[in-house]
């Protein structure tokens, strides 16, 4: 099974012809069938797959993490890139009407931060979307997980993010929040969105539906640029306990927690940047 990541915030493999990194992801996975887990924001998927030589008319499937426009963004050039329509699995709360909310001195601003599209237009493009929860099989080897178990009282230590129903508007449950799970014949692998949920919530989620002890490799966006000092060495820790053998953090994850886990892991860290690829 090949993994690549076709859009990240940087360009981390020298390709001919210039490849484009945005705030945003989307990887390839490639198998017995051709998977499309993000979009990106849509500003440089189709031209990094040209590039990298990978075709849209391949993709056998496509799964969305969650419904941000900086992974669900290039969704609508991929469909318009295809000849023929494609299963998308998301979980349904995706499509809500997500917001960042931004306080300032003169008073609250809201940033639409969802879908760039209705759910029809996508449809009448080519999509025909399959609206998934808990813990489900998309095919032999790729699982994905979302509605992760959390304490009670949990909430995303991002602030700003939030859904709008109407005028109302509350913190984002991020039960939409979508993590993938590959049966590799290195073992498990984890492929993270943005692990709005928590990466140590969505490993011991993962770890108790699938029986798994051990991850082989962990990569993707964490979101832990916002979170606590100690929540990121909680997340070291949880990295460590299931024994992970690589570890790539990407978009979300935020400089500082980035170097802390690099110097957690050392040789087992692994740059996931676009053009990035790792055979499993």
């Amino acid at each position: 099974m090949k993994v690549t990541i076709l859009c990240e915030n940087t360009v981390g493999v020298p390709f001919p012809g210039g490849l484009m990194g945005e705030h945003g992801l989307s990887y390839l996975i490639e198998d017995k069938s051709t998977t499309l887990y993000d979009t990106g924001q849509g500003v440089g998927i189709i031209n990094n797959m040209n590039i990298m030589g990978r075709s849209a008319g391949l993709i056998d499937q496509i799964v969305i993490s969650h419904g941000h426009y900086d992974h669900t963004g290039g969704l609508m050039s991929v469909l318009k890139n295809r000849e023929s329509k494609v299963p998308v699995y998301l979980h349904s709360d995706a499509f809500s009407n997500k917001i960042a909310l931004i306080e300032t001195p003169d008073g609250n601003i809201e940033f639409p931060i969802g879908f760039q599209n209705t759910m029809e237009e996508y449809k009448k493009s080519g999509a025909e979307f399959k609206f998934i929860n808990n813990f489900t099989q998309i095919n032999d080897n790729i699982f994905a997980i979302a509605d992760i178990r959390r304490p009670d009282g949990w909430k995303s230590w991002d602030v700003r993010l939030k859904v709008k129903d109407g005028e109302k508007i509350i913190n984002d449950p991020f039960n939409d929040d979508l993590t993938l799970l590959l049966e590799t014949d290195l073992g498990p692998v984890v492929l993270l969105g943005c692990a709005h949920a928590g990466l140590v919530e969505i490993l011991d989620d993962l770890s108790n539906k699938t029986g798994h002890k051990e991850f082989y490799a962990v990569i993707g966006g964490t979101h832990l640029g916002s979170a606590s000092k100690e929540y990121i060495n909680k997340s070291i820790d949880a990295l460590k306990n299931y024994r992970v053998s690589m570890v790539g953090t990407s978009h979300c994850t935020g400089f500082y927690a980035s170097a802390a886990i690099m110097s957690a892991f050392k040789k087992e860290f692994v740059v996931a940047a676009v053009g990035s690829s790792f055979d499993f």
